[in-house]
């Protein structure tokens, strides 16, 4: 038996994580909050050929939508952990510009920022490190209003809506 065989073998052979079935009804209203909230700032993107998405946008609609029930996923950790980070990254670029380090103390300091304003999002600690290594895609500060914030406040928005709507619990607290 190969080498590869065996790896496979003892891999199928660890315990399973608990995991519910997940109803199909959660599923399609993940997707109907997904695709709109991601089809909108993406529209938007193209029909003013502004840089209304980021790619922490991506990780971020997995939470909202997907995971709507997580701490992190509230729309107080959303907006306001995304505002500091692209803060925080673009700060850093601007006194520092981009180097490896930099791209470590923007990440670094948005994260301790986010923790002190009990403000968490993970996928925001994706935003600090394009801030710091585009230099805000090359907008300066005026990347934390757009796409950051107008990105946000709309993913946030949608969320509220499909999530009422398909009568989740969503948010569980606002602030």
């Amino acid at each position: 038996m190969s080498l590869l065989n065996k790896v496979c073998n003892q891999i199928k052979g660890l315990p399973r994580a608990p995991q519910p079935a997940i109803p199909a009804r959660e599923l399609w209203i993940t997707f109907i909050g997904s695709i709109v909230g991601l089809g909108i700032t993406a529209a938007m993107a193209y029909k003013w050929n502004c840089p209304m998405l980021a790619g922490s946008f991506g990780s971020t609609a997995t939470m909202i939508y997907g995971a709507y029930k997580a701490p992190l996923a509230q729309p107080r950790n959303i907006l306001l952990g995304h505002f500091l980070s692209a803060l925080m990254g673009v700060a850093v670029y601007d006194f520092f510009g981009t180097t490896w380090w930099s791209l470590a103390l923007g990440v670094t300091l948005a994260t301790i920022f986010m923790a002190v304003t009990h403000s968490i999002h993970p996928p925001a600690g994706a935003t600090a490190y394009v801030a710091v290594l585009t230099g805000g895609l090359g907008e300066g500060y005026s990347f934390i209003i757009n796409p950051i914030l107008i990105g946000v406040f709309i993913l946030t928005l949608v969320a509220v809506i499909v999530n009422k709507a398909g009568k989740r619990n969503y948010p569980t607290h606002w602030w």
